[in-house]
């Protein structure tokens, strides 16, 4: 994973953000075409990693022998060719740094797997993010933040009433992190990966813990659920094993919200999501709204994105289910300042199972809430 991630990064740089970027880790592309929302509908494996609560409405066996996804930011194979025709060798010339001024570019190559039961999952994770930056053309500077983390994850809920649980994820990590500013002309007619892998010289080890609060009800013949999780309670520090080890991870407190429909052979899931709320910045980034239309096989979806539309798709074949969307990300202080439009694919091999390991035969409805998943 560390030569595919450096392999990218000698092709992939870009212009320097002015605020930090509000973005949660490890969101796969069901939710990203969804706005980013989550925590209220999201089940099975998911649930570990996204709102333990919902570990209580698993009512199988949920194996997910692999989720496999990729978000890149849209300008990426522009750029790429561009410093291919100036550069030829594949490094970087004092031509490339014009013309790289004024590209944003991000990267983000996320995989997990595991297994849940009723009650209780484990599983294990690693999430590399990346957005790298130039800026100031009179004197280029080259910016880099990275975040990559592997660890695993075990979970439990348990019901405090017939309608709400309650549950809790242990999560240990390593984490290579940095943010670093050097000159642009440090990269020229170098070796690329040896310059960034000598500046981010920041790891370390961690634990962390996550909380979730889930509580369902039905009305009329919708499906309500209301979600609130806690990501990286009190804020997760490392331990450093090389350089002076990666800085705090601040903690992410969500609530959201999520109701559904069945409609015939058709179900109709919305959602609503207040992310962020104990952090910084500018509440225009911290609200997504999203739904998706189940049609079988098939699901189409929209979303509203820190200011920004999304969209996606699926088809799910039972066992494996290819997810794709296209959403943007604000770099700026706020809504509709600075867009990073994005591309995102996931794949995931999924065995959903009765407790006597019978195949369940879900016809592509697997995610509904008052499915497994």
């Amino acid at each position: 994973m560390k030569t595919l991630v450096f392999i990218v990064f000698q092709i992939l740089i870009a212009t320097l953000v002015q605020a930090k970027e509000l973005y949660q880790q490890g969101l796969s592309a069901r939710y990203l075409g969804m706005g980013a929302t989550s925590v209220a509908f999201a089940r099975g494996v998911d649930a570990l990693f996204l709102n333990p609560a919902a570990l209580a409405k698993t009512d199988g066996i949920v194996i997910n022998l692999a989720n496999l996804n990729g978000s890149i930011s849209t300008n990426a194979i522009t750029l790429k060719d561009k410093l291919s025709v100036s550069s030829g060798s594949g490094s970087i010339s004092l031509t490339d740094l014009n013309s790289l001024y004024g590209e944003n570019i991000f990267l983000d190559v996320t995989a997990y797997g595991g297994l849940a039961i009723p009650y209780f999952a484990v599983g294990a994770y690693s999430n590399n993010t990346s957005l790298q930056a130039f800026s100031n053309p009179s004197n280029p500077t080259y910016n880099i933040n990275l975040i990559s983390d592997y660890g695993y994850a075990v979970g439990g809920a348990f019901k405090l009433t017939n309608e709400i649980s309650f549950g809790v994820t242990g999560r240990s990590l390593k984490r290579w992190s940095g943010d670093v500013t050097m000159a642009a002309t440090t990269l020229v007619g170098s070796n690329t990966q040896s310059v960034i892998e000598s500046a981010l010289s920041d790891k370390g080890s961690g634990n962390a813990l996550d909380l979730g609060l889930l509580a369902s009800f039905a009305s009329s013949g919708w499906n309500h659920e209301i979600g609130v999780a806690w990501h990286d309670v009190g804020m997760t520090r490392f331990n450093p094993t090389s350089g002076n080890g990666p800085e705090r991870q601040e903690d992410n407190l969500i609530f959201g919200y999520a109701i559904q429909k069945e409609l015939g052979f058709i179900s109709w899931l919305s959602s609503i999501e207040y992310k962020f709320i104990r952090n910084d910045g500018d509440i225009s980034k911290k609200i997504d709204l999203g739904t998706e239309v189940s049609l079988g096989l098939f699901d189409i979806r929209a979303g509203y994105y820190q200011g920004y539309v999304s969209y996606g798709a699926s088809v799910d074949f039972s066992f494996i289910r290819f997810d794709a969307a296209s959403y943007s990300s604000e770099l700026g202080t706020s809504a509709g300042q600075t867009s990073n439009p994005r591309y995102v694919a996931s794949m995931s091999l999924i065995l959903d199972m009765d407790q006597s390991f019978k195949i369940q035969a879900n016809d592509g409805k697997r995610r509904r809430l008052n499915q497994r998943r």
